[in-house]
């Protein structure tokens, strides 16, 4: 696959945004539950090194003409992003939780069982099938799937507190990995549609960065949290 040096230099921009929004949903869990919050800061920081992994590949891949192809850096992206994003979309989880009311659970258990059963069943296809791409498949899946949790979980807390401009953003930034997803399938990879795929998903990250922020904002000044553990609402 080909790409240009201002191709793979504008990758790194919806890794940045995708950081910076991801530092304020750690900061938003963290602040109704600190445990959570340790969850989601390792998910977080599973999820921006795959994307650097991913980008760094680009731009090698660029600055050699395609003659250095790392693998491993490449297949970096769905080795972190998918234990990443399955961590962040169970800790988010556990936060609306708390902040209704209800019951929480384990907070590492039940995600390192799940990221567990997933790459056992990824190193078996890699082993049964070395030359399929069968074991990316099922973490794309994984990853796309908890991605898509994280984000309904956060429009539909943002609708319930009444902040609809950071909903229809996350909504925007879910048409975006949507989009994103269906694209990558294209078998003609030309370097203008990865500039319109680039466009996409520094769009769809940078909405996400900037609903984060509003929404850790709203959550610190709306939910404190009683001697218990439980949000509690702040009187205003």
């Amino acid at each position: 696959m080909e790409y240009t040096l201002s191709l793979a230099l504008v990758d790194y921009l919806p890794v940045a945004f995708t950081g910076l929004g991801l530092f304020y949903i750690v900061r938003m869990v963290a602040h109704v539950n600190a445990s959570q919050g340790r969850v989601a800061a390792v998910g977080a920081v599973l999820t921006v090194a795959g994307g650097l992994a991913k980008a760094t590949w680009k731009l090698i891949m660029a600055l050699s003409r395609g003659g250095t192809d790392l693998v491993w850096l490449d297949n970096s992206l769905f080795i972190l992003m998918t234990p990443g994003y399955t961590l962040l979309a169970y800790s988010v989880w556990q936060t609306m939780q708390q902040i209704r009311g209800r019951r929480t659970r384990h907070r590492w258990l039940p995600p390192t069982v799940l990221i567990a059963i997933v790459f056992v069943a990824a190193v078996s296809l890699a082993l049964v099938q070395p030359d399929s791409p069968a074991w990316e498949r099922v973490l794309l899946s994984v990853m796309v799937l908890a991605t898509v949790v994280t984000g309904v979980l956060l429009i539909v807390f943002s609708f319930r507190q009444r902040l609809p401009l950071p909903a229809w953003l996350f909504i925007l930034n879910l048409v975006g990995v949507f989009m994103l997803n269906g694209m990558a399938r294209m078998p003609a990879q030309t370097i203008p549609l990865q500039w319109i795929e680039q466009s996409i998903n520094a769009v769809a990250w940078l909405a996400f960065a900037y609903a984060a922020a509003r929404v850790y904002a709203h959550a610190r000044a709306r939910f404190g949290v009683d001697a218990g553990g439980t949000a509690q609402p702040v009187a205003l």
